[in-house]
């Protein structure tokens, strides 16, 4: 029986390509001689090609009369000393070949050679196309590199590449799907956000058009020397790059999606997060975060990174920011911690995970007793203004604060005058309330809700600070459904909270998909008004006092009354 002749053939053509040689040469040289095969290297090629890509086609004759088995990998290839054998990889009878189109669409290519060479590859999934700077074939796979039509030119034909992907789609050939760290480009620094450099294969095709002429050489004289430096562990962390932004509340809802990637997810990863720097006491208690703030750099050099949004904005990188912001997946019609869960992992959490973490310091919480003495005996009242949607009448909470110290109940009043479109309605506080109005930092606030027993509010950011706690909760709201800013706490939503509203805009106006007309969650729909939304004030009261009582173990034995005890 014969030995096995194995063959690893490149193409190097033109002056740019002599000087890429240059630096590649040794690693093909030492890879050939490590798998055992002939390193051909083809430089005088014909003039009547259409381009020196076609010049793989010769792999024909050479199946057919000297080798066995071919690796044909582009001339622009760094190939990692540790490298496995690639005949070992791919099985004799199959095709090694990557699929490009799992990661980026090249259906345009296959339906323009449809077309244009008249094939109907019946067998192509709408998907697939295959990038022929590294092949694997044997003797029985030459019949692909046979050409017997005319070649017609194609808009869409990147060299060869979309030609013998369609004589490879025409053929009964078997493939083997080349992982990507056997032809690992540029493609996939932004999916997998792990350095080109830990594959085995790097691939440098297009370097010059997307970074500028030199690229190239630059790239590989700088890979070059930190494999040298790297040898022999090639060890490299995965770079995660969140963009949390968005309003406290969106902040605060994110919190679980941050905390599952870090500790879960990608715990051996580098993860930098880009928030408002008055944020960043919000993620804290995270370990291994690098915190960047609005207008900040990375503080390395990357050349690989995966990114993250965790709110709808304008820097997302993969949808116009209409797109981004609710045609797809609407921010106001999911729960908050879910659109953030999506965004980022591709999933919901488990209910379990679902719950918020916030963490504050002793230091914080002595500085909210200097201003407030017993937390723990109020009802927070936070008279939320924002929306027209979400902004109720001043008389209406009012009615509520009055009434409760009327009761005997000590009432904290909280908020922040954020700006002209957010803060709080100027409500009244009670001789014998606390106005916290403005006065708090945000984890002397997660202190302040921590310790209090029961919170009203009708806006996100107090409710997700409360899910990271024990207090009761009444929520109102008016253009959110309920259970879509809940808080999950011991993997429910109801623990300790209600939601108390006669209705939300959604009932009076149903956002669907057949109008065409996005959402919208600011304006009350036409003809209405919020007091049409928002529950009657005895109703707050009543279970404001029921809550409180609770929270003191204090509890009316007469179970036909809905009266709390006196």
């Amino acid at each position: 029986m014969k030995p096995e002749r194995l063959a690893i053939m490149t193409i190097v053509s033109g002056a740019k390509y002599q000087e890429v040689w240059k630096l590649v040469e040794p690693f093909f040289n030492a890879y050939a001689d490590r798998v055992g095969a002939d390193l051909l290297v083809l430089k005088e090629l014909p003039y009547d090609l259409p381009s020196p890509h076609w010049a793989k086609f010769s792999i024909y004759e050479l199946l057919k009369k000297q080798y066995n088995r071919i690796a044909f990998i582009d001339a622009d290839i760094l190939i990692r000393p540790d490298t496995p054998n690639i005949f070992d990889v791919v099985p004799e009878e199959q095709l090694g070949i990557f699929n490009e189109g799992t990661y980026t669409p090249r259906a345009m290519c296959i339906h323009e050679v449809k077309k244009v060479f008249n094939v109907p590859l019946p067998r192509w999934n709408g998907k697939d196309y295959y990038n022929t700077g590294v092949m694997v074939v044997s003797r029985d796979h030459r019949h692909i590199f046979r050409v017997d039509e005319d070649i017609k030119p194609l808009r869409n034909s990147f060299g060869e590449q979309t030609y013998l992907n369609m004589k490879i789609m025409s053929s009964d050939v078997k493939i083997f799907s080349l992982p990507f760290k056997f032809n690992r480009m540029s493609m996939m620094d932004r999916i997998i956000g792990v350095s080109r450099l830990d594959s085995y294969f790097v691939h440098y095709a297009g370097f010059d058009v997307m970074f500028g002429k030199g690229a190239m050489l630059k790239a590989l004289n700088r890979d070059i020397a930190r494999w040298k430096q790297d040898d022999p562990r090639y060890k490299y962390k995965r770079k995660i790059f969140l963009w949390a932004l968005g309003g406290l509340g969106d902040c605060i809802s994110a919190e679980p999606t941050i905390r599952y990637m870090r500790e879960t997810l990608y715990p051996e990863a580098d993860i930098y997060l880009l928030t408002k720097k008055y944020f960043h006491c919000l993620y804290r208690h995270i370990a291994g975060i690098t915190f960047l703030e609005e207008g900040e750099i990375l503080p390395e050099e990357i050349d690989a990174v995966c990114e993250f949004n965790t709110h709808p904005t304008i820097h997302d990188s993969n949808n116009e920011f209409a797109t981004a912001f609710g045609n797809f997946c609407p921010h106001p019609m999911i729960n908050s911690v879910d659109w953030v869960s999506i965004a980022c992992i591709n999933r919901q959490l488990r209910c379990k995970d679902k719950t918020i973490k916030m963490e504050y310091s002793k230091t914080d919480l002595d500085n909210l007793l200097k201003i407030c003495e017993k937390p723990e005996e109020l009802i927070l009242i936070h008279p939320g203004r924002g929306w027209e949607t979400k902004t109720f009448p001043v008389t209406w909470w009012q009615k509520i604060i009055d009434s409760l110290a009327d009761a005997g109940m000590k009432i904290g009043l909280i908020g922040k005058e954020v700006s002209e479109e957010h803060g709080y309605v100027p409500v009244v506080c009670p001789s014998n309330g606390v106005d916290l109005r403005d006065k708090l930092e945000l984890m002397e606030m997660a202190a302040l809700i921590d310790k209090a027993p029961v919170l009203i509010t009708n806006d996100s950011a107090p409710i997700f600070f409360a899910g990271a706690f024990e207090n009761y909760i009444i929520i109102i709201p008016t253009c959110k459904e309920g259970d879509l800013i809940t808080p999950f706490r011991h993997g429910e939503q109801t623990y300790k909270c209600v939601c108390l509203n006669k209705k939300i805009i959604r009932d009076d106006e149903p956002v669907r998909i057949t109008d065409l007309n996005g959402w919208q969650m600011s304006k009350l729909p036409a003809g209405h008004t919020i007091e049409e939304y928002i529950p009657d004030t005895e109703d707050v009261i009543k279970h404001a006092l029921n809550f409180f009582m609770q929270s003191k173990k204090i509890v009316c034995m007469d179970k036909h009354k809905e009266a709390v005890n006196e």
